[in-house]
């Protein structure tokens, strides 16, 4: 039922504290999945305080079945040894093209998700970089090599906590705890940090020449390729699969929540279907596409990224989108649907080579990404489609849109010198421009 109806049985009281007792009281003894919804609902017929306190109890519900579907792995009960005295992690980024969204908790989790992007080279270089090296002395070292932030830590309770909203290495924390490496949040490690490593351990982590806010899913791969070192630097075998649900774990200690799509989008290379069942433990399964040469040719040559000059801010637009679909709104509820079942239609028009099916899915997706989101694009972004109307067949914007890079796909007859210039001439010394990008 629809949240807004439900909260009729409320009639116009609103949810007062002895109300919210309540609801504590009978939700606990419910499902995850049901107290999610009991409190996402109640935050519709609350106000304040107390509206803001529901949707975070609502979402701490999904934080918690996303651990569900991980702490199964062992994970958290690693055991280190050093294996590798030294890591070197190298990934591309990655272009969404179809299905965003489902990937998402709870979505995915309650009805699998489906995605089609695509792994990317910009500048011919693999942007997210990652370098572990042992150190001999009991001290952690974190840095990001691309702001020159740096500290080092000389206690495990230093890294397991998360609570400081100005934490400036959440990242790197959140990546050594789902990887068993520090305890959970609230936790005490059974055995000494350094005495499980050996030593000490420094990470380096950063992006190569990408603006912030690019959209381009460079901090879910980051974290990917964080985890995908630390694992290989303690000798631990982990799937794509138990990687993708760490960075998930990750995303959701971070609380910044997030999707698989970004990690494994980045993780392999190609043109790729990505799909889950639905189910706490994620079971991401990455399906690269048999591209035939003449799509992939004539895609590569009409494919521009293009970067439109402002910043993707953060927005509380996860919490937008999975509250909608968390409280049945059928708006939400029909759209995810199609996007679910988009991504099935645009594998099949790229594997029977038909690029203008392919097109055709890109701007209904894009359609659709707008329904589910107001602020997916904004005047900015409308003034660049706009002055290259004329020249386009195809458009998308990267991630969650409000800024970033775009996606454009040329008519036959034009070229990407053609559009960088009409962008230049469009919007002088605005950077606003085609970046060089290459598929993987």
């Amino acid at each position: 039922m629809p949240a807004d109806i439900a909260v009729r049985c409320f009639e116009k009281e609103g949810i007062d504290c002895d109300i919210y007792s309540a609801l504590m009281k009978t939700a606990q003894s419910l499902p995850l999945e049901e107290q999610m919804r009991i409190y996402s609902c109640a935050s519709c017929a609350a106000t304040g305080e107390m509206r803001e306190l529901l949707e975070i109890k609502s979402f701490s519900c999904v934080r918690e079945m996303v651990k569900d579907g991980i702490i199964v792995d062992g994970l958290s009960a690693v055991i280190p040894v050093v294996k590798n005295e030294k890591i070197q992690i190298s990934l591309p980024l990655r272009v969404n093209w179809c299905g965003g969204w489902t990937d998402t908790p709870p979505y995915c989790l309650e009805n699998g998700g489906a995605v089609v992007n695509a792994a990317v080279k910009i500048n011919n270089l693999l942007p997210v970089q990652v370098r572990i090296e042992k150190l001999h002395e009991p001290k952690v070292i974190l840095e990001y090599f691309d702001s020159g932030n740096r500290a080092e830590f000389y206690e495990a309770n230093e890294l397991s906590d998360l609570t400081n909203p100005l934490e400036p290495f959440p990242l790197l924390k959140s990546a050594l705890i789902a990887c068993g490496i520090v305890a959970m949040p609230g936790e005490k490690s059974k055995e000494n940090l350094f005495d499980k490593l050996d030593g000490g351990i420094y990470i380096s982590a950063g992006v190569v020449g990408i603006p912030k806010g690019s959209g381009l899913g460079t901090s879910s791969i980051l974290l990917a390729a964080c985890i995908m070192g630390i694992f290989d630097y303690i000798g631990q075998e982990a799937s794509d699969a138990e990687i993708c649900r760490s960075v998930l774990l990750a995303e959701q200690l971070m609380g910044t929540g997030g999707g698989w799509q970004d990690q494994a989008g980045g993780m392999k290379n190609g043109i790729k279907l990505i799909s889950s069942e639905r189910g706490r433990r994620q079971e991401v399964v990455s399906e690269n596409l048999n591209v035939p040469k003449e799509f992939f040719d004539e895609i590569n040559e009409r494919f521009c990224l293009v970067y439109s000059g402002k910043r993707r801010l953060g927005r509380t637009i996860l919490r937008e989108i999975m509250g909608g679909y968390i409280q049945s709104n059928p708006l939400f509820i029909v759209t995810l649907k199609e996007t679910y079942s988009l991504a099935d239609e645009m594998k099949r028009n790229i594997e029977s080579g038909n690029i203008n099916g392919f097109i055709s899915n890109l701007n209904r997706q894009m359609e659709l990404t707008k329904t589910l989101d107001t602020g997916f694009t904004n005047e900015q972004l409308d003034r660049i489609f706009y002055a290259c109307a004329d020249m386009t067949d195809g458009k998308m914007i990267c991630g969650a849109g409000g800024g970033g890079f775009v996606q454009i796909i040329l008519k036959k007859g034009y070229s990407k010198q053609d559009l960088s210039e009409r962008l230049k001439a469009s919007f002088p010394l605005q950077g606003i421009d085609v970046w060089m990008c290459d598929f993987i």
